[in-house]
């Protein structure tokens, strides 16, 4: 019964990590790792600036908010504590409307 339980255990948690994988799109990984350069070398950077990297990308703006949660993790390798990080987030949600 046990092994029954962790066979069931580890499928679904290979699936889950295999979903992920296949959840990552190259292009809006690289909008998002683009933005978490531009936020670590200016945090105080334009909200159009934030714009037209999701436009230089292709983001449509029904996508912006998943990219966008993939630029907290880069800010967090790029060095900036979790306040910060949280901080400059808001400039990247207010930037959201600007995409065309």
């Amino acid at each position: 019964m046990k092994f029954l339980i962790l066979a069931i255990f580890a499928a679904i948690t290979a699936f889950l990590i295999w979903r992920s994988k296949q959840n990552t799109d190259p292009t809006e990984q690289a909008c998002a790792i683009e933005i978490g350069n531009l936020l670590k070398a200016n945090p105080d950077a334009k909200l159009q600036a934030i714009a037209d990297i999701f436009t230089k990308h292709g983001i449509a703006p029904s996508r912006c908010k998943n990219v966008g949660a993939m630029v907290m993790p880069q800010l967090r390798k790029n060095g900036l504590k979790p306040e910060d990080a949280r901080i400059v987030m808001g400039q990247v949600r207010a930037a959201y409307p600007l995409v065309r």
